[in-house]
């Protein structure tokens, strides 16, 4: 303590309830370390002295110089052409499919990749079935339309409309007189025009 009543930072204790300074700590915790690293180093080595680093050296040497060191023949392959030859060993083998018949079938999917040839065959095929369609029902669409209005002239219920307006086309027995069939031919004509016009215009029913 000096005149004026302050206490050098040295003079602290570091631990207030063991009383230490830091001086004493310092010193106590490195010479543990220390000696806790030479009693590792010492309980790690291998105590090996030179003349026995010799012997072993010597030994060695012998065994290299008699053939102890080497593979015993009976251990060497002498026939290696089946390694030489197996086509496993190859980069890009690829494994036939099983020939067994009990295998189940797997399909060669390297193999079965669809060829231009084909998608141009099966495009000409398609296209060869749809003009068939659309020729069988250009064919067809006109007896079917001629026979829809047939059925529609011939019914009861368009014959009691025309007797009723126009009774003037038919005979006193009710029966259509010749101006009758001409109106009726005449009429069937428009009726068929205009149908296909629509049926044009329109792409279909």
């Amino acid at each position: 303590m000096s005149d004026n009543s302050t206490t050098s930072i040295m003079d602290l204790p570091t631990d207030p309830a063991n009383g230490g300074n830091l001086n004493n700590n310092m010193s106590m915790n490195a010479s543990e370390l220390v000696q806790q690293q030479n009693m590792n180093v010492n309980s790690n080595a291998v105590s090996l002295d030179q003349s026995v680093i010799n012997q072993i050296v010597n030994g060695l040497q012998q065994a290299n110089l008699t053939g102890a060191t080497q593979l015993p023949s009976r251990d060497i392959p002498l026939n290696t052409s089946n390694l030489t030859h197996d086509v496993n060993i190859q980069p890009n083998y690829i494994p036939p499919p099983p020939v067994n018949k009990e295998v189940i079938f797997q399909e060669d999917y390297i193999g079965n990749y669809e060829k231009a040839t084909d998608m141009i065959n099966d495009y000409n095929y398609k296209l060869e079935n749809n003009n068939r369609l659309d020729d069988m029902y250009n064919e067809i669409q006109v007896p079917l339309l001629l026979a829809v209005l047939y059925f529609l002239f011939q019914l009861p219920i368009f014959r009691k409309y025309m007797f009723t307006y126009l009774p003037f086309l038919f005979s006193n027995d009710g029966n259509l007189n010749f101006n009758g069939y001409i109106f009726m031919s005449a009429l069937f004509g428009i009726f068929y025009y205009l149908m296909n016009k629509i049926h044009q215009q329109f792409g279909g029913f």
